[in-house]
């Protein structure tokens, strides 16, 4: 169901109405949203469904990782949520940085922003349309929802913008990982054209590092349509693992 229509050939944009979405985090389970419009419905977390739908290289990718910082003498819940609080600095100037706030940098997290700030992709921007905006589904076989990072216009195309940010010494994504971001920014997709009637041209996930260029991983065109495939897989996997 379209919520809200916007005329999306206009140079004139108006703010895009919120939903009725609040997110839950039970401790020890799945995020999920609750929707004010729909009380009878319990909306599946976009994240929850892509970490309960993982392959198994992903998997053992994350055993593998957990295993490296034991063997150096750490603690990956810790490496993790020290990870998860320098993400969240870092998305919060982010917002602020796009609707041109002029944010001041902190400096723990300097060397993200100063290499996200020098992107080439932001001569190319031509109108923020909505950050950290909640958006649902209810139209499939799971209702979901999430909160995505942005929606832009660049060059004229309504384009989905997913901030991912890496520690230092880290090496640029591989197509396995970038897949996931992909997956994900195509679930907000199907959201922005139920909710809102906005037909999404193209995603950028944009991996953010401290120590080399932000790196832009796209997709666009006939590509979208593999993301929708994968997308469509793990909601469907979702739903046999959740009957």
């Amino acid at each position: 169901m379209i919520l809200v229509t916007i005329d999306t050939n206009s140079a004139d944009f108006v703010p895009l109405q919120r939903l009725p979405l609040i997110q839950r985090n039970p401790v020890g389970q799945p995020r999920y949203y609750w929707n004010e419009a729909r009380p009878d419905l319990r909306y599946a977390s976009i994240t929850s469904i892509l970490s309960a739908t993982q392959s198994e290289a992903t998997k053992q990718a994350l055993r593998r990782w957990k295993a490296k910082i034991l063997a150096e003498g750490g603690d990956p819940d810790e490496t993790r949520d020290q990870a998860a609080k320098r993400g969240a600095a870092i998305h919060d100037w982010f917002e602020q940085f796009l609707l041109r706030q002029s944010p001041e940098i902190p400096e723990a997290i300097a060397p993200w922003c100063e290499n996200i700030i020098k992107a080439p992709l932001w001569k190319h921007l031509d109108h923020v349309v909505c950050t950290e905006h909640q958006v649902c589904s209810d139209e499939g076989i799971v209702p979901f929802a999430g909160t995505l990072d942005a929606l832009v216009k660049l060059n004229g195309q309504f384009c989905l913008m997913d901030l991912k940010t890496k520690a230092p010494g880290k090496a640029k994504p591989t197509r396995q990982i970038s897949n996931e971001a992909m997956c994900q920014m195509q679930a907000y997709r199907l959201c922005l054209a139920e909710n809102y009637g906005i037909k999404v041209d193209r995603f950028i996930a944009l991996y953010a590092f401290p120590d080399q260029a932000a790196y832009p991983v796209a997709a666009a065109g006939a590509e979208l349509s593999k993301h929708e495939s994968h997308w469509t897989q793990r909601i469907t996997a979702y739903s046999l693992q959740n009957p």
